[in-house]
Order: C-alpha cells, then structure tokens, then sequence
C-alpha cells in the first residue's frame, strides 16, 4: 500500500502541469506527442496530463501578463475649418486636440493560441509580440480619436461629458484577445464651436454673394459676346458682298460724296 500511495503521489505530481509554476505566472504546457495544450496553466487549479509522465516528453513556458499602458495623441482641424477662419478674419483655425491612455494585458486565455502561432518560448518572445499588438492598439485608438475629431456632434458631445462614448466598447471589440483595463481620455482641446458656426453661416453667404456677382458678370459678358458676334457676322457678310460685286464700292463713294476712282 505505501509503494502504491508513493507511486500514485508521484505519478500525480509528475502529470500535474501547475506544478513549479510561480504565484501570478500562467504557464503553456508543450509536448512532443501532443503539442501545445489548449487551456492555460494557472495558479489554483489542478491540470493533470498523463503524456508529462513521459520523460522529457513535455515542457513548461512560464508567462506573466502585466499591465501596459499606452499614451495616444490625435489633433486636427474642423471640417474647413482653415476656410472658415480666414474668410471671416479670424485668428484662430479651430483645431482640436484628444489625448487617451489605454491599459490593456494580453488575456490569459489567449495564451495557447499565440504561443503556438509565433513560438513563444520565454517572456522574452512574448514581450516582443506585445510591442506589436501595443502598436495595433495605439493606431486604432488614434484612428477612433480622429473620427471623433472629424464628427462635429461627437466632439460636442466630449465637450458636455467629457469622455468619449463607446470608446472602450470599441477598443475591446477590434482586439478579443486583450483585456481592456482601462481607456480613458486625458485632454479634451476643442475649439470655440458657436464662432465656428458663425464663421461658417459667414462663409456661406459671402459664396452666395460671389455666386451674384458673378451671374452679374457673366450675364453682361454674354451681352457683349452677343453683340460682338453679330457684328463680326455684319461685317463678314458685307465683305463677301462686296469681293463678289466690287461695282458696290463704287456706288457707296459716290453715295458718300466722294469721286469714283
């Protein structure tokens, strides 16, 4: 009975995957018959493998998910804004300017799938891959604040709330693999929205006066095409009247009181 408890005890021990895994690390559990397992090892629960009893079969990668925190600036201008401000006189361009941080850590879960798809071994691997993932967040969070800088009503909706909506809903939905702690924005710079109106409504009728003037001008410069055309077909006619019938020159001297050549 003893040999068989001892034997069963270290059969356990040798097949149980937590075992050495270090408090607050997640583990991937790879085999040579088997591969990558598809649960991660956690602290806490019991794994047990049979194929670990094989020696030298199956290895353990020791992982931790920290927090990473990314700091994300995004600035513009209002639509025309540019236009606007100069037509009116204005000093200002009504730029913008949105800043968020986004804390995020690669979900635990997610660990088996990505160790297998690019080999991670050690922390290292893993830390590598991370950069690359922060990159993908930090250019989709940028790319959110620059469709909210572009959205007149949602950037006066950030003004009256301060926050921007659905911005972490829509972070954690483009990337399941991560856990979204945190996502908030930091620096709401937005330009004077009632003289944007104004310099707008401004802008709007000075076109309007320039498409006036305009219809003004060209309604006289078609007059005088029209004439111009008329008499140059005057003219032609009498040219061709008078190379066919060179008699008429006569005449018209004559008509005129002057003495036939």
């Amino acid at each position: 009975m003893i040999i068989l408890l001892a034997a069963a005890s270290a059969a356990f021990f040798l097949g149980w995957a937590q075992f050495g895994l270090p408090p607050g690390s997640f583990g991937v559990l790879r085999s040579k018959t088997h591969g990558v397992l598809g649960e991660t090892i956690r602290e806490g629960n019991v794994t047990w493998v049979w194929y670990k009893l094989i020696p030298r079969n199956a290895t353990l990668s020791v992982f931790t998910l920290e927090p990473r925190t990314k700091m994300i600036e995004s600035s513009g201008v209002l639509p025309s804004g540019a236009v606007y401000s100069s037509t009116a006189g204005l000093r200002t361009d009504f730029s913008w300017k949105l800043s968020a941080s986004v804390s995020f850590r690669l979900a635990p879960s997610a660990l088996p799938a990505l160790a297998e798809q690019y080999n991670l071994l050690e922390q290292g691997d893993l830390d590598k891959q991370l950069l690359a993932v922060s990159r993908d967040i930090e250019n989709y969070v940028r790319s959110l604040l620059w469709t909210y800088g572009e959205n007149e009503k949602a950037l006066l909706e950030a003004q009256k709330t301060g926050a921007i909506a659905d911005l972490t809903k829509h972070v954690k939905e483009a990337f399941p693999s991560v856990e979204i702690e945190n996502c908030a924005v930091n620096t709401l710079n937005l330009p004077d929205f009632v003289l944007y109106e104004e310099a707008r409504a401004f802008y709007r009728e000075f076109l309007a006066g320039q498409r006036s003037a305009l219809r003004g001008d060209i309604g006289q410069a078609a007059a005088r095409n029209v004439t111009t055309r008329f008499r140059f077909e005057e003219l032609s006619g009498y040219g061709e009247l008078l190379t066919k019938y060179p008699v008429l020159l006569q005449y018209l001297a004559l008509e005129r009181g002057f003495p036939p050549k």
